[in-house]
């Protein structure tokens, strides 16, 4: 469960319409009903949804209710151990994020420090700094791509406090933010000019498809990272073919009794939107995210879990008013789709969780160096400093399934990063 501060007490009144928030412990015995009352507007979902996600908190059941001007939300949620939110502390910052999510009109600001959680209860939600530099890049993924691409920061004293990366359809998008930009115009060309002979060492066509972008510090800087990596994976592209594909690692790593990853989009006296799928953390957010990147209100939906599978039904009308999609626009949002709920690795790949009491900078490289040189490829990756201590979570595969992999892993990242806590988990098909 993520971290929250004792100090935190308040948020400014409302002058107009405000929320009602309430948190019901007592209905069920094995979860807390969240309920969220309020004016409607667009993205006023994905904000309270995002909201909940960077409380950390799992949503197994929801329904929600936008017709016309208000906006009706009951969420069944647990924390990441599947327990009831049952701390008076912990309600009221359910209740006081909750509100200043539906009262920021549209993603503009960001919540206060004090409503963030933090990664291992260490450190913040992912959050894009708005006094730091960003990185954004996306490009054709290969083994070891991450390492190098740190390498050449840390050559150029680009200190990366934060970092979310993941890995998808033969595609990865990085972000990185940290205090301090390379040498003004010099620097920042030369590191541009680096970063390319990178990709381009490994480019088979001759041609390589990548993005860069390195802005500076900006007081607009809303979003969460991992918003803002799905964002840049979509305008990458990365949703292509993904519904003329057979080979869907969700279907054959993860899902259990032979049940694939189904999405559907049908015109009805509304669009419909189903989606069936193996359920895992953040599911609902990075559905929701989707929607509203492409620009579709969500009037109705409906969300439950059956076991390990999670089953979503929406009701969205594009923002404008039309109720009614080509086959081309029906055809992308099932991609766009898929691929969000492909992107973010789940909790059946390998994963190495990484505390450091004794941050260095070079730390960051130095983990996905001895990753690499195990043969092991790195899927998603996030990572949080805060002062001296740091914490990650690595997502790996390579190699075999079997436990000597974790254990010759466990005794290099022992020998090369000394002084580091960690934990490897790692999920077993059979």
């Amino acid at each position: 469960m993520g971290y929250f501060d004792p100090n935190f007490y308040s948020l400014e009144e409302y002058t107009v319409s405000p929320p009602t928030v309430s948190v019901d412990n007592d209905t069920y015995p094995d979860h807390t009903v969240v309920k969220v009352n309020g004016a409607n507007r667009h993205g006023i979902l994905l904000d309270i949804v995002q909201a909940l996600a960077d409380l950390d908190l799992i949503i197994s059941k929801s329904t929600v209710s936008a017709d016309g001007e208000w906006i009706m939300n009951v969420f069944h949620v647990t924390d990441e151990l599947g327990n009831k939110m049952t701390e008076p502390a912990h309600i009221r910052y359910i209740e006081q994020s909750l509100m200043f999510a539906e009262r920021r009109g549209g993603g503009s600001g960001r919540p206060p420090d004090e409503v963030r959680t933090c990664l291992n209860n260490l450190l913040g939600a992912g959050h894009l700094s708005s006094e730091h530099a960003v990185l954004e890049m996306t490009v054709t993924d290969h083994p070891g791509l991450l390492s190098e691409v740190l390498a050449t920061l840390l050559a150029f004293s680009f200190e990366v406090n934060s970092a979310v990366a993941w890995a998808h359809n033969g595609r990865v998008g990085f972000i990185f933010y940290g205090p301090i930009l390379p040498a003004p115009t010099t620097g920042l060309t030369e590191l541009k000019v680096q970063l390319k002979r990178v990709v381009e060492a490994h480019c088979i066509r001759g041609i390589e498809k990548w993005q860069l972008e390195i802005s500076g510090p900006s007081p607009d800087r809303a979003h969460s990272a991992e918003r803002r990596l799905h964002q840049i994976m979509q305008e990458d592209n990365d949703w292509e073919g993904m519904a003329g594909r057979t080979d869907f690692p969700l279907a054959s790593e993860a899902v259990v009794t032979a049940v694939e990853m189904e999405v559907s989009v049908r015109n009805n006296y509304m669009v419909e939107v189903n989606v069936r799928s193996r359920d895992r953390p953040k599911l609902v957010f990075d559905v929701v995210c989707t929607l509203e990147d492409l620009n579709y209100d969500v009037v109705h939906a409906s969300v439950s879990t059956e076991e390990t599978i999670a089953v979503q039904e929406y009701y969205i009308k594009k923002r404008g008013g039309w109720s009614r999609l080509t086959e081309m626009e029906k055809g992308k949002l099932v991609e766009c789709l898929m691929a969000a709920i492909e992107r973010r690795p789940g909790p059946w790949w390998m994963r190495v969780e990484v505390r450091v009491l004794e941050y260095r900078e070079s730390l960051l490289w130095e983990i996905t160096r001895v990753i690499r040189e195990n043969g092991m490829l790195v899927l998603g990756a996030k990572w949080d400093k805060m002062g001296e201590l740091a914490a990650g979570i690595f997502y790996v595969k390579g190699g075999s399934s079997s436990g000597n992999v974790a254990r010759r892993l466990i005794r290099w990242l022992r020998k090369e990063i000394g002084g580091c806590d960690f934990e490897i988990k790692e999920y077993n098909n059979s």
